[in-house]
């Protein structure tokens, strides 16, 4: 009876090693490796480098039929990815903001289900675009979801961009990669 308590023990750890050791994933890429091989990985996919400042290369293309700037985060040496964040055009029109993020939610919804974290706060006693975009100003208009997905996190919400604008901005965190990140940071500490 041990050895089969141990032995049932050795799979349940292998089991959680190999979980633990998925990254996640955007548009089919795994967000692991170096800068340079991810980087290269994304341009097959269509995308198209803008630039690089640091640890973070940003690329233009096509997420879900929709034009969207990309950027991807590694670790200061670029040995290693961490992030992936999908921005959208700014707008300063409130209902093109909302309806691109609820178009967003069904969909990690209907892939991933309901989210772990959702906060929609609208306190703006007046549904006019003019009084909605002040409030995002102001920090009080929240909108986002988190989905604690295999690998990481995803997480989506409108943000303030500019003076007038607004912008719907999606972010996909690797877990295992960014505790390495943190890991190193702490060590700079």
């Amino acid at each position: 009876m041990r050895k089969f308590l141990i032995a049932i023990t050795l799979l349940f750890v292998a089991v959680i090693n190999t979980m633990a050791q998925e990254h996640l994933s955007f548009k089919g890429i795994p967000i692991e490796g170096s800068m340079t091989e991810f980087c290269q990985k994304l341009k097959t996919k269509g995308f198209t480098q803008l630039g690089r400042d640091n640890n973070v290369t940003t690329f233009t293309g096509d997420f879900t039929g929709r034009q969207a700037t990309v950027g991807v985060g590694a670790t200061d040496d670029g040995k290693s990815v961490h992030s992936v964040v999908v921005i959208f055009d700014e707008s300063s029109e409130w209902n093109a903001l909302v309806n691109t993020y609820d178009y967003y939610k069904g969909l990690y919804i209907r892939k991933y289900g309901e989210p772990s974290a959702c906060r929609e706060h609208n306190p703006s006693r007046q549904d006019s675009n003019f009084s909605l975009m002040y409030e995002l100003g102001q920090g009080t208009v929240t909108y986002a979801s988190a989905w604690k997905v295999t690998g990481g996190t995803i997480e989506l919400s409108i943000e303030k961009a500019g003076y007038s604008d607004g912008v719907v901005i999606i972010r996909y965190r690797d877990s295992q990669n960014v505790e390495t990140k943190i890991q190193k940071d702490l060590e700079d500490i």
